[in-house]
């Protein structure tokens, strides 16, 4: 799963974080980070960034970026003085959940595959390795197409929608990654039918990227 913020001062703008100087200075492209929902990821996509400040002490945090401290300090603190965890009170400008076992996973490759916990609609699509996807994102650490086109496939698509559960009032199929993800048997596939899928699976999710970009609607 992708990271719990409990805190929703965590999350800008593309204006608030061209304020906190991002486009400006490079050593906070790496703080300020795109942002992920299982809603934008199947419906109008990104547009939100997240302040991502784990392995930063406060110390650090309010010597050397001043005003992304203050931000949070003013936004997300306040919040967070009245959780009952107290390591969600003593760090505070961290993410209640960072995932720090994921991020290892992420930091080698240029993308990987996500899907949306709970959805109508089973889809699968690479989001670049800079972005940050909340909880209700399920994040597999591959950039190979070949697994995304296995994933997007039918028989995985069945498989997903009877081994996974049903949430919501819409009884909307829901993801789980260990019964739906772990158990599923990959198929042994020649290198030219592995090639022939990665090819497929590359232009469908470009595809699809493409036509949302022009119909924000979809």
């Amino acid at each position: 799963m992708g990271v719990k913020l409990h805190g929703q001062g965590f999350v800008i703008t593309e204006a608030q974080a061209t304020t906190l100087g991002v486009e400006h200075l490079s050593e906070k492209s790496h703080l300020i980070r795109p942002y992920c929902t299982s809603r934008g990821l199947v419906q109008s996509g990104l547009g939100n960034y997240v302040i991502d400040l784990f392995g930063l002490t406060a110390e650090q945090l309010r010597s050397e970026f001043p005003a992304i401290y203050q931000w949070v300090f003013d936004r997300v603190k306040p919040e967070r003085d009245y959780n009952k965890r107290a390591s969600y009170r003593d760090k505070w400008w961290i993410f209640g959940e960072p995932r720090a076992d994921l991020r290892p996973a992420l930091a080698t490759i240029r993308r990987y595959v996500a899907t949306a916990r709970t959805a109508k609609h089973r889809i699968f699509v690479f989001l670049d390795s800079a972005t940050i996807a909340e909880s209700e994102v399920v994040c597999i650490a591959s950039d190979d197409a070949y697994v995304l086109g296995v994933l997007s496939g039918d028989l995985h698509v069945v498989w997903a929608l009877a081994s996974g559960g049903r949430l919501g009032v819409g009884n909307d199929p829901r993801y789980n990654n260990s019964r739906c993800f772990n158990t599923f048997p990959f198929p042994t596939a020649a290198p030219d039918q592995q090639a022939r899928i990665r090819d497929l699976a590359e232009q469908v999710d470009a595809h699809r990227k493409r036509k949302q970009a022009q119909h924000a609607d979809l």
